[in-house]
């Protein structure tokens, strides 16, 4: 995928400013992870290639920009008043808005106990007899994180993931985590009948491919720079 010339400036002006204001401690491999995903994130939302984004556009993944789908935080990042949001206003954001998507993780899953009591103490074969549950854990980037080998062994399982495409669906579209896993995503993306799912996706796929094929060492690198410090993400 390639930048339109205006949103490759915008983007490129954004990203250095965010490298200025990276500390030493941050791996640069970290960093790298973390402004793909921000100017890719931007991109696949973008749909008429203005460098903005209005509302509608942001629809299109509610999961990932459900931050500035709230009407005040919306207003509170647009600084220009414009009723559309620039990259740059989206990365002054950034930390309140992953904040933000930490805490209603948490009321999802507090919402999600009141359906499903074994919540708390899950196992593999009760999510695979409620996949309607899994379609909502995949989505919640804090229960991939605490629970990471229970999700792997449902994203692996071919013949249930076969059975059941949407929760592969809701795995892909939580682009963060996707970001953070490059191991897994590579897997994922040999799955050739999500592409007809996600037509939408296939261009971050094939940007995502390209960025392994840039940094094959990738995969011992997850972190994410912009995540806040009191945002704790394991991985086995």
């Amino acid at each position: 995928m390639r930048l339109p010339l205006t949103k490759f400036f915008l983007v490129t002006i954004s990203l250095c400013c965010f490298a200025k204001l990276a500390t030493a401690q941050i791996d640069p491999m970290s960093q790298k992870i973390t402004e793909w995903y921000l100017e890719e994130r931007f991109i696949i939302a973008d749909q008429n290639d203005d460098a903005l984004l209005d509302r509608d556009e942001m629809l299109r993944f509610p999961r990932e920009f459900t931050y500035y789908l709230v009407e005040r935080h919306f207003q509170l990042s647009d600084k220009n008043r414009d009723g559309l949001l620039s990259f740059n206003e989206l990365y002054h954001r950034v930390r309140t808005e992953f904040i933000y998507r930490q805490n209603m993780d948490r009321k999802d899953l507090r919402a999600l106990e009141e359906s499903y009591p074994q919540l708390a103490d899950l196992e593999l074969s009760y999510l695979k007899q409620h996949p309607q549950l899994v379609v909502r854990l995949f989505a919640n980037l804090s229960w991939m994180y605490s629970h990471s080998e229970l999700a792997e062994s449902l994203y692996e399982d071919k013949l249930w993931t076969s059975q059941h495409p949407e929760a592969l669906v809701s795995l892909q579209k939580n682009l963060c985590w996707m970001a953070s896993n490059p191991l897994a995503a590579r897997i994922l993306y040999k799955n050739n009948d999500t592409n007809s799912r996600l037509p939408e996706m296939l261009g971050w796929r094939a940007s995502h491919k390209d960025f392994f094929r840039r940094h094959p060492k990738l995969d011992q690198f997850y972190e994410m720079s912009f995540w806040p410090t009191n945002i704790q993400l394991g991985r086995r």
